[in-house]
């Protein structure tokens, strides 16, 4: 049996059942305490998470601008596309928004909670 706990973004994380009711440092390979490297660490993965899906949905914005004329779009010279390929690229973003914005949103918001973790002084 698996059970979750809140991982990247707010999915689901497994945990083995085997570690539920063991002691924290021989069930889990995270640290039983809140640490400053390991809030440096899930700040780390979430803006790689971050990074992912903004390259993600560019790329698919920049696939939906290229559908046009390839003579004068070309996906990976912004420089040259017309009007026609920046507003398909504009029509995708806007309804690729609904998939990628909420676990954008989420990151985003995960990343500023961790920060000011960080920002907290520590006590002695």
């Amino acid at each position: 049996m698996t059970h979750h706990a809140i991982g990247i973004g707010g999915g689901p994380m497994p945990v083995p059942s085997a570690a539920i009711g063991r002691p924290a440092q021989a069930a889990s390979p995270f640290p039983a305490h809140l640490s400053r490297e390991v809030l440096r660490l899930g700040v780390a993965l979430r803006r790689e998470v971050l990074a992912g899906l903004e390259a993600e949905m560019v790329e698919d914005c920049e696939a939906a601008a290229g559908l046009g004329d390839p003579r004068t779009c070309a996906p990976d010279d912004r420089a040259l596309w017309d009007r026609g390929a920046w507003r398909r690229y504009l029509d995708a973003a806007v309804r690729l928004e609904a998939g990628y914005g909420p676990r954008m949103r989420r990151l985003r918001e995960d990343i500023a909670r961790l920060e000011r973790l960080l920002d907290l002084p520590v006590a002695a």
